[in-house]
């Protein structure tokens, strides 16, 4: 599955999208975007959360 995930959709205003199978690496690539462009050192556990909340399932995030 791959995921479609732009910063936007999170709130921010921002460019940033990420299009990308769904892997951990997936997540953390989105982890760190947040840390580094915007400031926010959100948990593993917070991203995916925020990733469910726009409709992805945990299996579709975490394989």
């Amino acid at each position: 599955m791959v995921l479609n995930l732009r910063c936007a959709d999170y709130g921010f205003e921002c460019g940033f999208a990420l299009n990308a199978k769904a892997t951990a690496d997936t997540i953390q690539k989105l982890r760190h975007h947040f840390e580094e462009e915007h400031g926010i050192d959100y948990t593993t556990e917070a991203v995916i959360q925020m990733v469910t909340n726009r409709g992805h399932t945990l299996d579709s995030i975490r394989r």
